[in-house]
Formats: structure tokens, C-alpha cells, sequence
């Protein structure tokens, strides 16, 4: 089942849970409460690894837990606050019949204050002091208090339980700005959507080839036939171990190849696991050890992607696991851990025209950039590109020369010379170029 951490107040996540009722044949929801929004921080990095996704229920904890794990698909917040807003303000007037002249409202800094205003609501003077999502709360308070004892506001909207709280004990008019029946249900849907996304995706076929090069004659003369055997025997041992983890099925399919049928959703979840098979059966062997899967909707796609994949890592000579999914998505799983993401296709008739001009594939292309975006790198040289590609100086001195020619990169400089040799061209990606 996809599991979604539910993060806010207690009252507002009562709220959520209430109207999420009609969504737990797809989702479980586990619900994590905190005093203050400051204590988001603690719950996403406690929880990250017990959830598929994050609902939080307003924009001050979903800016807190961006600020922890960046940009990710896995959040999700109860972001439109205008309903919400009308319903505090709505409240707040009924405490008051001769109505308020002047409130006080604090906002997080991500709702551009100006929409406020576009709203019209029906009071002359707003205070509106906008705060970062990880501010103390009493600071909060404080400004609240400080206006109403200079007699400068005669009520206040606040985003904060604990401030409204504190406020009524002083006999201030406040509401707090909540999320609404309808705010949390339009939110649910786009999450519920993404879990039956994920629930198919996760049922797909994958098939994990593993190809054990064969050892050369030499070893096979300095070596007994029973040694040889008995490394074969552990590295069997090992791919039905990881095979069980997988709840796949193994396969041998011939002299040191192997095949692993499982599901796309193990395979992800234990991806780590396999990945130190797979270098535990290279320090075993003593020969390298080639590792493809593949994603498909059907065991025929499957097996073609696998054995796409299988193919590229045989060629990297670099014990690498590679995935192919059904969209044409490459992902290398390299030995230090590093991963890197890269379209082996393109839908780009003028990029797939260029490249074939100077002899260069759409997949070397996109492997570059994305090596080149992964790094972080302004400029690269043609020795960058060959230590990290696994090729050689001459190779990689060609791929760049021909990019340069296409006018997917530009040469933008030259290293600075020492005794040892000539200076390198230092190169870019054309800040024009839209292939990307």
C-alpha cells in the first residue's frame, strides 16, 4: 500500500483524516502531529524512509520540509488558503458586532501579500507582516500582542493554534486561518492519482540480466577446474539469496549468465542490496561482472530492456548495474554510489539530425549533460569528459570536437599551462542550446 505521513497541528490533521476516509482502499495514512511547525524538520528526517509521499497541511510545514530534503516529488501540502482565509475572517467578525476597523494578520513569506488585498475583504486597515516558516512562534506573539497594547488593531488572524491560544488568553479577538473541507480533498485527488500511478508502476516486470565474463585461458591453466567451479557455486549462492529478497524467480541462462525475474517495485526498494551482490561477486570472480534490468509493462518489453541494459554495462567495463525502464530512461548505479539519470532517445528531429552529422549517438549525448549537470560543472575539459565516461583522451577529444561543430557546445577557454604538458580546451554547453 502507498503510505503517506500526514504533518501539522493535531486539530488540522484530525481534519485530513476525516475527509481521507474515502481514500484508504489506495493510501494508508500516518498521521504525525507537532506543537510547533518548527518540529516538521525532526519528523520528516525521523519518518523519510517509512512513507512513499508527504501530505502536510498548510504552506508553513511544507516550506519547512523543503527546506530540509529541496525540491521533491514526494510533497504534497494544502497550499490554497483564500477559502480558508474567508472562513477565519468570517469567524473572527461574528466575535465582534460592531465589527473590526483594524487586524492584524501574519502570513508565511511564500503567499505573495497582494492577493490578500485582491481579495476585498470588508476591513479598512490590514496589518499584514509576513514571517519565514521556521520563525519561533513567540516572535509571532509578540507582534500580535505589541499592536494590540498600543491599541493600533482590535483583532488578528494567525496561521499558528499556539498563537491564537496564547491571544484568547489575553481576551484578544483572533481566528486562526485553517484549511477546509475542500482545500484537503482537492489535494487528496491529485495524491490519490499518483498512487495508483505509482501502485502500476511498481507492479511492472523487471528483469535483472547478469553476465559473468568468462575467465581467460591463462587462469584456467594456473587455476583448478575445482576452484573455478566453486566461485561459480558462490556466485550462485549469492543471485538466489538476492533473489529471494526480491521475491523473483532465478534463472541460470547459460555459463556465467543469470537471470532475476521480479517486480519494478522490489527491484527500486532493494536496488542497493543488488548493487553489492554485484561487487562481492566481482571481488570473487576476479573478472568483470556486467549487470542489466530492465522495466516493462509486459515480460517482452521487459527482457528488451533488459538486455539493452545488460549491454551498456558490459561495455562501461566499469561493474556498474544499468537500468532501462519502458520510457527509454537510463539509470547507471555506479560502485561509489553515484547515480546518473539520461534519456537514451529523443522526440528532437533537429538534435537527432546534428548529432548524426558528426557520428555521435542522442544516448552519448545525453549522458554527457547529464554527467556535466550532475557535477555541477560551468566548463569541462576533453580529460574530464574521458575519466568520467570510462573512454579514452582521443575519443573523448573527438566527441567534443564534433559537439563544438554542431553548436551544441562552445569553446570558451583554455586551462592554464604547466611544464607537463600543452593547456586543454576548456569547453560549455551553448547557453542558447534548447536541446536539454
Amino acid at each position: 500500500m502507498y503510505k503517506v505521513g500526514v504533518v501539522g497541528p493535531e486539530l488540522s490533521i484530525e481534519r485530513i483524516l476525516e475527509v481521507a476516509r474515502e481514500f484508504e482502499k489506495n493510501i494508508v495514512f500516518l498521521p504525525l502531529p507537532y506543537k510547533q511547525a518548527i518540529e516538521t524538520k525532526e519528523i520528516v528526517l525521523q519518518h523519510r524512509k517509512d512513507v512513499d509521499a508527504w501530505l502536510f497541511s498548510g504552506p508553513i510545514p511544507y516550506a519547512i520540509a523543503k527546506g530540509v530534503i529541496g525540491e521533491n516529488d514526494s510533497l504534497h501540502g494544502i497550499l490554497s488558503w483564500e477559502t480558508g482565509f474567508y472562513h477565519s475572517l468570517i469567524s473572527l467578525l461574528l466575535q465582534k458586532k460592531e465589527g473590526f476597523k483594524q487586524i492584524s494578520i501574519d502570513l508565511p513569506d511564500a503567499i505573495n501579500t497582494s492577493e490578500v488585498r485582491q481579495l476585498d475583504p470588508p476591513i479598512k486597515d490590514l496589518r499584514i507582516q509576513q514571517f519565514p516558516a521556521d520563525v519561533n512562534e513567540q516572535e509571532i506573539y509578540r507582534y500580535h500582542i505589541q499592536l494590540w497594547e498600543k491599541g493600533e488593531v482590535d483583532g488578528v488572524l494567525t496561521c499558528y493554534p499556539n498563537v491564537k491560544e496564547q491571544l484568547e488568553q489575553k481576551g484578544i479577538p483572533v481566528s486562526w486561518m485553517t484549511i477546509t473541507r475542500l482545500g484537503i480533498k482537492q489535494t487528496l485527488l491529485s495524491l490519490s492519482e499518483k498512487a495508483k500511478a505509482q501502485y502500476y508502476q511498481n507492479t511492472q516486470v523487471a528483469i535483472c540480466f547478469i553476465e559473468a565474463e568468462k575467465p581467460d585461458i591463462e587462469r584456467v591453466k594456473e587455476e583448478l577446474l575445482y576452484d573455478i567451479q566453486s566461485a561459480e557455486l558462490k556466485m550462485e549462492e549469492a543471485l538466489l539469496r538476492i533473489s529471494r529478497q526480491l521475491n523473483g524467480s532465478f534463472q541460470k541462462a547459460g555459463k556465467g549468465d543469470y537471470m532475476i525475474f521480479s517486480s519494478r517495485g522490489d527491484v527500486t526498494n532493494h536496488i542497493n542490496i543488488l548493487q553489492e551482490t554485484i561487487q562481492k561477486m566481482h571481488d570473487q570472480w576476479k573478472q568483470p561482472i556486467a549487470a542489466g534490468v530492465g522495466f516493462g509493462d509486459s515480460v517482452l518489453k521487459a527482457e528488451y530492456n533488459a538486455r539493452k541494459a545488460v549491454q551498456r554495462s558490459r561495455t562501461a567495463h566499469q561493474n556498474m548495474i544499468v537500468i532501462v525502464d519502458e520510457q527509454g530512461i537510463v539509470e547507471e548505479y555506479r560502485s561509489n554510489k553515484e547515480i546518473v539519470s539520461y534519456l537514451s532517445e529523443s522526440d528532437q528531429p533537429e538534435l537527432v539530425h546534428k548529432l548524426s552529422e558528426v557520428q555521435i549517438s542522442v544516448q552519448l549525448y545525453n549522458k554527457l549533460r547529464s554527467y556535466v549537470e550532475q557535477k555541477q560543472w560551468d566548463t569541462f575539459t576533453s580529460r574530464d569528459i574521458a575519466m568520467e565516461l570510462g573512454m579514452s583522451f582521443r575519443n573523448s577529444q573527438r566527441i567534443l570536437l564534433g559537439l563544438r561543430k554542431t553548436g551544441l557546445v562552445e569553446e570558451v577557454g583554455e586551462t592554464k599551462s604547466s611544464d607537463k604538458g600543452r593547456p586543454l580546451k576548456l569547453y560549455s554547453f551553448h547557453s542558447k542550446n534548447s536541446f536539454s
